[in-house]
């Protein structure tokens, strides 16, 4: 128990010792390990010409396109879906209603989307047993020009039910490691933030004994393992503590009523930001304290600013750059710079996975991660070509190193063939011209 009245726990990840001999099933009750969901939502499309690869096929059969080449080294565990198109997009609210589509393959009534998201769908499948039913977090708040709710998260439990976005890693952290650490009302405030200065330290502190306890009972693979899960959320803590939002003083930021450091305020989607979103939902993953993950690079119609980049990016990305730069689906610079950003903060975010290990191989062979955007083309909002990859093994349902091309068949196939990778049996998905009736065809292993 903390100074505050709150409890510190520390997860650990899946061991050797929790497993069967082939680990792939708990050792107690012989159930199978658990798949892992993740929606990866980014605002403002691509280029089409320059995401969709030239070639279909698998192997040496197919190259990344350029806006894929920051996926590279992971091209084993891609399956790239092109062609689709999204049925649901509507003149004059393209982003709302593309986003919605793209997560849930319904329309809008007025501002609420009609059915749930498909990591609430997914998760009705894979979540029990587990501490969050599902988790959601952002790199960047930058906010879109709209009051629809597909327009400020991605995940929807159903109409006017939204999961919002954790923009804060440090608010992220004491959620997932302290309960919150929320102070005691009766509390001096300053005496208060004085004794979880003192706590925070570190966490890990409070719970060494008990590591050490637990590592006398542990293989030396499993020892290894544990030492490197704390150290891991040693050097998650201590990086924390370092970053500035850029407002707020020092001591404000220590307080647990203004945990702001880390947060992007300045609606730029720093590296920084999105390394410390990445590693602690890998941890959030590994350890089980979810099976399901929102990752909001961006929001739909983000006024996202990539100045950081170069000193020619210092503008609104959705407003100035891809709306107003010149350029047709294969040739506007400054939009193909923000993307490629974009896909190098993916790409960070599943090498991640890959190499944390769970169970008897890694969080990427585990997992399914699904990820798309709000528009194809951003500048003229078009819906053919929507930008779809599934990145994972999702537990050997993947086989990965594909290209896939289904010329304008309807982009809600992508999620009932998300449903069907998870285990459901559903048979269709998505109301309206979002309903379809079967998945992918040659996708699912």
């Amino acid at each position: 128990m903390l100074a505050t009245g709150a409890a510190v726990t520390i997860p650990l990840p899946l061991l050797e010792i929790m497993l069967n001999e082939s680990g792939t099933a708990y050792a107690q009750p012989n159930t199978p390990v658990p798949p892992i969901y993740v929606t990866w939502f980014f605002g403002n499309g691509t280029l089409p010409g320059r995401w969709k690869p030239a070639r279909t096929g698998s192997g040496s059969a197919w190259e990344l396109s350029p806006q894929l080449q920051p996926l590279a080294a992971l091209k084993s565990y891609l399956t790239v879906i092109t062609g689709l198109e999204n049925k649901l997009v509507t003149p004059g609210i393209e982003h709302p209603t593309g986003s919605a589509g793209a997560t849930t393959g319904a329309p809008l009534s007025g501002n609420a989307v009609r059915a749930a998201s498909i990591d609430q769908v997914v998760a009705d499948g894979i979540s029990a047993g587990a501490p969050y039913r599902s988790l959601e977090v952002g790199v960047t708040p930058a906010t879109p020009a709209g009051p629809q709710d597909s327009l400020h998260t991605v995940s929807h439990k159903g109409p006017n039910s939204r999961n919002n976005p954790e923009f804060d890693p440090r608010a992220l952290f004491n959620r997932l490691f302290t309960g919150g650490a929320q102070p005691d009302p009766g509390d001096d405030g300053a005496d208060q933030a004085a004794k979880l200065a003192k706590v925070r330290k570190s966490v890990l502190d409070s719970i060494l004994q008990d590591g050490a306890s637990l590592k006398k009972r542990l293989g030396a693979a499993d020892t290894q393992r544990v030492e490197q899960h704390l150290e891991s959320i040693r050097a998650i803590e201590r990086r924390l503590d370092t970053m500035t939002s850029g407002s707020g003083s020092t001591a404000a930021c220590s307080s647990p009523t203004a945990p702001s450091v880390g947060k992007d305020a300045q609606s730029e989607a720093p590296p920084a930001v999105n390394t410390a979103m990445v590693e602690l939902s890998a941890l959030a993953l590994a350890c089980e304290r979810t099976r399901v993950l929102s990752f909001m690079f961006s929001l739909p119609a983000a006024h996202v600013y990539y100045r950081h980049l170069a000193s020619d990016m210092n503008d609104d990305f959705h407003d100035t750059i891809c709306h107003g730069d010149a350029g047709d689906q294969s040739g506007q610079p400054r939009v193909d710079k923000g993307v490629i950003y974009t896909m190098r903060c993916l790409s960070e975010f599943l090498t991640k996975l890959k190499d944390t290990p769970h169970g008897s191989s890694n969080l990427l062979d585990q997992a399914l991660v699904y990820v798309t955007s709000d528009t194809a083309w951003g500048k003229v909002h078009t819906k053919a070509e929507w930008p779809v990859l599934f990145a994972g093994k999702a537990g050997g349902r993947l086989r990965g190193d594909e290209h896939h091309n289904f010329p304008n068949d309807n982009l809600s196939k992508a999620l009932l063939t998300i449903v069907r990778i998870m285990g459901s049996s559903a048979t269709e998905i998505g109301i309206d011209a979002g309903r379809v009736t079967s998945p992918l065809a040659g996708v699912q292993v």
